[in-house]
């Protein structure tokens, strides 16, 4: 835990009490504050030296700050009320993320990743790197522990940040050494009341940039390229481009798996088997900019790549029996995720299936060349099965995801290729069976698992 003691003495009110709800109130309450919390789920407990209040029907008194989960609305589709009177109190309304800048802005720099897909993956894979270098850093946020419950590295040592638009549009003053995009892909829409808000929330995190901090920008879609090429005529920042789509001399890229440094070869990414695929190639070419940036030297990053183990529910590798491999891509929760991982592997017997999001399987449409057959199941798996009809390839359509792994293995068995992938990449939600993509993943891993032992 990292105690809040800049608001020793200090009243601030909590909106959620979810995982990160939790930290923060522990944290603000050990630096000292007066905290009060609310959440609408009556069965999220209070946190111990918190004071439970109906927001906004008990109103606001003195509080400094009106500190929210993510999840809850800010803006779209319509704020929370709680928002609402604290703004008309002109009291600011800010994230976790915040509160740990102004505790450690002056001990810790920040980095911090952002974009629609891959955030997870290089949050993962620039901790791993920098560790292994003998960074210590701390890594957290949208990933793994609320950022307020890490504990907190060496003075020097920086916060290794993934940090999704939600967390962004809380963000006040928080400024990143490094900061990257990695990608933009229309998302989370309703919340940010279309696609010009969501941009707007992920350029929050080049927005205090100054003199000496990175800013790395992936350029293969048409939005990181006009982003690109507006920050490098006014941000202060040194602004450097990831492709993978050709060789760079100055910015980051890894085309064919050819990861250089401003033209530079530092290794062959095809070598690495827990990064397959283009874009865990740009996921990789982002990382190396950034522990670049922060000290690391070529031979270092290039152990820290050559060691990652991979990240649990990204394209994680099972294991492999007969040339058959099992691969756990439960975190591929919309097409555009799926249609990643469909490319990255050969002779694909793929499931997918949950709860469709817009649009469902259109942005993969045109990334099914390797399927050999499709597996679809639960909510969406009639509208799956439809939007793959006319494909050359047989899709059945199941209720469960434990149905629908038996009848993958069954074809792949049958069709007794040398070498083929089981691939989890469901294109949709994990709620209409699941808690969370974790859950579900968790399940596929088990399928596998009775197979390969």
């Amino acid at each position: 835990m990292i105690p809040l003691t800049h608001l020793s003495g200090q009243k601030i009110a909590i909106l959620g009490l979810s995982r990160t709800g939790q930290a923060t109130a522990l944290a603000a309450s050990a630096g000292g504050a007066q905290v009060d919390v609310w959440d609408d789920n009556p069965d999220n407990p209070t946190p111990e030296g918190a004071t439970r209040l109906n927001f906004p029907e008990q109103g606001f008194d003195d509080h400094t700050a009106l500190v929210m989960s993510p999840g809850i609305p800010l803006t779209h589709p319509q704020p929370h009320n709680a928002v609402l009177l604290a703004k008309a109190r002109s009291i600011p309304v800010i994230g976790d993320i915040e509160l740990l800048w102004r505790e450690r802005q002056n001990q810790n720099p920040f980095i911090g990743i952002t974009g629609t897909n891959g955030k997870s993956t290089t949050t993962a894979l620039l901790g791993h790197v920098l560790r292994s270098g003998g960074v210590s850093a701390a890594v957290g946020g949208n990933i793994g522990d609320a950022v307020l419950s890490l504990d907190p590295p060496p003075v020097g040592a920086p916060f290794v940040l993934e940090v999704s638009s939600y967390q962004l549009d809380l963000c006040r003053s928080t400024e990143f050494a490094g900061a990257a995009l990695l990608n933009i892909t229309p998302d989370h829409l309703s919340r940010h009341g279309g696609l010009t808000g969501y941009i707007d929330a992920k350029l929050r995190i080049f927005a205090r940039q100054k003199v000496g901090n990175l800013a790395l920008v992936g350029v293969d879609d048409e939005h990181g390229k006009t982003i690109a090429a507006a920050l490098s005529h006014h941000s202060r920042a040194s602004v450097l481009s990831v492709t993978t789509t050709r060789p760079l001399e100055y910015g980051v890229s890894a085309y064919g798996g050819d990861l250089r440094l401003n033209g530079q070869h530092i290794l062959d990414l095809r070598t690495i088997p827990t990064l397959a695929g283009a874009h865990n190639w740009q996921n990789a070419a982002v990382a190396a900019g950034l522990a670049w940036h922060a000290g690391l030297t070529a031979e270092e990053i290039v152990s820290g790549i050559s060691t990652f183990p991979g990240l649990a529910h990204r394209q994680e590798l099972l294991g492999s029996k007969g040339g058959l491999r099992f691969v756990n891509d439960s975190k591929a929760t919309n097409a555009e995720a799926a249609s990643v991982a469909l490319r990255a592997f050969k002779n694909v017997y793929w499931i997918a299936g949950g709860q469709a999001k817009d649009g469902g399987l259109q942005a993969a449409m045109h990334d099914l060349a390797d399927v050999k057959a499709a597996f679809v199941y639960g909510e969406c798996a009639e509208e799956f099965q439809s939007q793959l009809a006319a494909k050359p390839f047989s899709t059945q359509a199941f209720s469960s995801i434990e149905a629908a792994f038996g009848a993958a293995l069954a074809t792949a068995e049958a069709d007794s290729l040398d070498s083929a992938t089981i691939l989890l990449a469901p294109a949709a939600a994990s709620w209409d069976q699941f808690a969370s993509f974790e859950a579900r993943g968790d399940v596929f891993r088990a399928l596998a698992g009775d197979y390969l032992n």
